[in-house]
């Protein structure tokens, strides 16, 4: 499975919780532990490879940062695919699942992606993006898990990214792409300025005087103020159903990713 279509930096700490596999009796846990603060449902398609078993998991992407282990527990979808799951979720993220945005210094957001992984993967089997990478056997692409730990400051990263200030707690978002032309046009209008800029700054070499070069080139910089083109990456909003939404997790390579960060 090739984890860097998915173009996130790095993955941290998975959590897992109990599924219930259609036509399957779901496994029991021995400690009660209390009514969910949120559940994800869906089911888990085969792309045809042979695959016959999985469990789904959530894993916490953290950008930049170092896998952190796995916590809970986890549970197999078998059976024949489709195969429905349920996946209750009893806490919040740890404290180093949570991003926090630089524009604030107090916003903090964890974003989980919802994957299949092998089956009997537990607490403590994966401490490494390699080991992530090996046991990975499918994911949902079109949507993600992520959790507010408290009120967005206005104008954060965040609230571009989440298509507005979202209350405090899990949401199940959708993925939004880019249409190819929307790609384009953003693609486009940068080449436009760089083209604009970099012709100005052809002229400026001609200069035999250093000062004047560099006089040139601020005027070259203030005459040509980069544009807010837009960007090309993902953005997420809320599902319309929320947690009420089947979501479908496909076994076998991602077709597209989730391209965000």
């Amino acid at each position: 499975m090739n984890l860097h279509r998915l173009s996130l930096v790095t993955f941290a700490t998975f959590a897992f919780a109990s599924l219930a596999a259609a036509g399957c009796e779901s496994q029991a846990d021995p400690a009660y532990q209390g009514e969910p603060i949120a559940t994800v449902q869906g089911s888990v398609v085969n792309d045809g490879s042979a695959v016959s078993t999985a469990d789904v998991a959530l894993i916490w992407a953290l950008p930049q940062k170092n896998p952190d282990g796995l916590f809970g527990t986890s549970a197999a979808v078998s059976g024949q695919f489709p195969a429905s799951f349920t996946l209750p979720i009893f806490t919040p993220p740890p404290e180093a699942a949570l991003i926090t945005a630089e524009e604030t210094g107090g916003d903090k957001v964890g974003l989980a992606l919802i994957l299949a992984v092998e089956p009997g993967t537990t607490e403590g089997a994966i401490t490494s993006f390699e080991q992530v990478e090996a046991n990975m056997l499918g994911m949902s692409e079109d949507h993600v898990l992520v959790y507010i730990d408290h009120e967005l400051e206005p104008n954060s990263i965040w609230e571009g990214l989440l298509g507005g200030r979202p209350s405090p707690g899990y949401h199940l978002m959708e993925v939004v792409r880019k249409t190819p032309e929307e790609k384009a046009a953003i693609q486009a209008c940068y080449e436009m300025y760089s083209d604009a800029l970099n012709d100005c700054y052809d002229q400026c070499s001609q200069m035999s005087s250093g000062s004047d070069f560099d006089a040139c080139t601020a005027d070259c910089e203030t005459g040509n103020p980069e544009p807010d083109c837009g960007s090309g990456k993902d953005t997420f909003r809320e599902a319309p159903n929320g947690f009420g939404t089947s979501i479908e997790v496909r076994l076998g390579e991602p077709t597209q990713g989730i391209d965000w960060y």
